[in-house]
């Protein structure tokens, strides 16, 4: 068979370990862990899932090696010998589909004594390699040579224990902050053997290398993450990571390239790339640190389909690409690249909305992939109804689009209306947007997704109104109508170089040089981004006294880095009135402002088809609203509650 991504799918030899592709699932940490922080079946569901889908490997992250290595409320306890029934099941649960197991090794050094986002009340006391004070004033202390010792102990103890469970190979957290990465960095200044010069930096982490290795034995593959950039003033840059690589070579059987400090908002939206970053925007990284090294180098960040994770590796930066949301978004994504099937790809929108639900709320979910944090109903599924039910979809957006979907996929014969000429609703909006492409490729992949199944019937140009219900007599109603853009009650709101977020599909149109938006929620700031990057002279007025309040907290830091510059920003300012002369706005001090404008962007929000929805709700008994017409969100929210209506027919 003639594969479309050979390099991709190629095996690659590893000490005893042939691995049958290129793709690695990255390591992913959960907070919903059980209350002992053991793997519960939900959690062993999500990393069978990605094994299931075709991954060579799949890597546990974030296994502590030591209480005192906590940085987060909850981890992996790997040093607790009762976790053991819990990994082998996991362990077992990877590699009966092929993929190889593995764990990732990590300690939070100072971080696990500091309070954050993640940890905001942490239970130990901090200890990193030097003694210093924190940004928030905690009070961090030295290591003690007999600390470090014992350390060593507690990774070679959990390697051994992994091992034991069936685990094939181990990742070492040697990036983004945490403690090995602390010992590596310039910052550590200590003056003992262990900090100050190279080697003597280098001391801790070769160290607790040779203690895994004597734990695991020769052939079992030792994988070790590392930053090529620290990417804050202090810290190392692409030369000393060359080094790093270089040094550690003999004791480890795969380097890990990655960048930044999780610790650190700056620096946070680049370990974990935002939308506004190049995808891949490591792999130039991984080719330099490649050309010094022989063993095998892989690759992580921001790596969403099959055809970048081709060029890498077929350009020869590196020998491996690993993705962590990617396989969020789309677990199967390995399986249909091996079938040829890209099209069929889910592709990962960068949103942080994953992030946010892990670290914030301690759940699992993907906006786009509703199940994801339900897996175990993907190997269980709930029976298929009895009887297959005709279902009307009114509305052709993301969330009518997953209910039609969902619906179809359980036998339901489903007619999916959409009032306009083109399925799609507001993401279309999204198309000429170059940060937010994968939304619109979100959308084409949810309307070829529709359009293939042979349970869908698609009417475009169709408004859903009671006598098409009548004429149609469906068994069900899925509402979808979504929401319209709010007019605020603004003198001159009705001049002609006002536009909204609708007007945005339009690929033709033309907005000046001088752009000022109303409003400061998430559209109104994605979209002065959008146009600061077309290099307009953008400024974005808001009432309150914060930006992109509706945005997740991850999806805001990146956000908050892009408005700082080249964008002129108003927070508690009101406009008062529209003129010719610009928009007119009064500040919180009582001054009078007029912003000069060519062009002017209203983004006082939407609202919801309210009255449609309850003249649709009066046709019918079983009449399911969905997305924005109930209540108006983010596209996670459509996606989610279409599925979940689809299911529940």
């Amino acid at each position: 068979m003639k594969l479309k991504y050979p390099h991709l799918f190629k095996p690659i030899q590893i000490g005893n370990i042939t691995f049958k592709n290129r793709l690695f699932s990255a390591p992913v940490s959960l907070q919903e862990l059980s209350s002992e922080c053991f793997l519960s079946q939900e959690n062993i569901a999500f990393f069978e899932l990605r094994a299931k889908g075709g991954a060579a490997n799949v890597t546990i992250g974030e296994a502590i090696v030591e209480e005192t290595g906590r940085a987060h409320t909850k981890e992996l306890r790997i040093d607790d010998p009762l976790i053991l029934p819990s990994l082998t099941h996991a362990a077992r649960s990877i590699r009966r589909h092929n993929s190889i197991p593995s764990i990732e090794l990590a300690h939070g050094g100072k971080y696990a004594g500091i309070p954050n986002l993640e940890n905001p009340h942490p239970k130990n006391r901090p200890y990193g390699p030097v003694h210093e004070f924190s940004e928030n004033g905690t009070e961090v202390f030295q290591m003690e040579e007999s600390m470090l010792i014992r350390l060593a102990e507690s990774y070679k103890t959990a390697a051994a224990r992994a091992k034991l469970a069936g685990f094939e190979m181990l990742m070492v957290h040697g990036a983004h902050g945490w403690l090995i990465s602390q010992f590596l960095s310039p910052t550590n200044t200590r003056t003992d053997q262990y900090g100050g010069s190279f080697e003597n930096r280098m001391r801790f982490p070769v160290m607790v290398l040779q203690a895994i290795r004597e734990a695991v034995g020769p052939g079992f593959p030792i994988e070790f993450r590392m930053n090529a950039l620290e990417l804050y003033p202090e810290g190392h840059g692409l030369d000393e990571a060359i080094r790093v690589a270089k040094y550690i070579e003999p004791y480890v059987d795969i380097l890990h390239i990655s960048a930044g400090n999780q610790h650190i908002q700056e620096t946070f939206v680049r370990t974990h790339p935002s939308m506004f970053l190049p995808h891949g925007v490591n792999a130039g990284l991984a080719a330099e640190i490649k050309k010094h090294v022989s063993i095998p180098v892989a690759v992580v960040g921001a790596i969403t389909d099959p055809d970048l994770a081709e060029e890498i590796i077929a350009s020869g930066q590196a020998d491996i690409v690993a993705l962590a949301r990617g396989l969020m978004a789309d677990p199967f994504l390995p399986q249909k690249a091996h079938e040829g099937r890209d099209q069929d790809i889910r592709k990962c929108m960068r949103c942080h909305d994953c992030m946010d639900t892990i670290i914030v709320t301690r759940d699992t979910a993907c906006s786009i992939n509703p199940v994801i944090g339900e897996e175990e109903l993907y190997f269980s599924p709930p029976p298929l109804p009895r009887q297959s039910k005709k279902i009307l979809v009114a509305g052709g957006g993301p969330g009518g689009m997953q209910a039609a979907l969902t619906a179809a996929e359980r036998n339901h014969q489903v007619i999916l209306c959409e009032a306009s000429s083109e399925l799609g609703g507001q993401i279309r909006c999204e198309a000429h947007v170059d940060f937010k492409k994968n939304y619109y490729e979100f959308s084409k992949w949810l309307i070829h997704q529709v359009t293939q199944h042979e349970n869908i019937e698609i009417r475009t140009n169709t408004k859903v109104d009671p006598q098409l219900v009548d004429t149609i007599a469906p068994d069900s109603l899925v509402c979808a109508i979504g929401a319209v853009p709010i007019t605020p009650g603004i003198p001159g709101i009705d001049d002609p170089r006002v536009i909204y977020c609708t007007d945005m599909e339009n690929e033709d149109l033309e907005t000046g040089q001088r752009v000022v938006i109303i409003g400061a929620g998430l559209v109104g700031s994605e979209t002065a981004v959008h146009f600061k990057r077309e290099n307009k002279q953008v400024t974005l007025i808001e009432a309150r006294d914060d930006f992109a309040v509706d945005a997740n907290v991850f999806h805001k830091m990146a956000l908050n880095i892009e408005l700082r510059e080249g964008i002129d920003v108003h927070l508690n300012t009101r406009v008062e009135a529209i003129t010719p002369e610009g928009v007119v706005a009064i500040d919180q001090s009582g001054q009078k402002h007029v912003f000069p404008a060519d062009t002017i962007f209203c983004a006082a929000g939407m609202r919801s088809l309210a009255e449609e929805r309850e003249q649709l709700r009066e046709s019918i008994i079983d009449f399911r609203p969905v997305g924005d017409c109930v209540q108006v969100g983010k596209v996670s929210a459509a996606v989610h509650h279409g599925h979940y209506a689809g299911i529940d027919i």
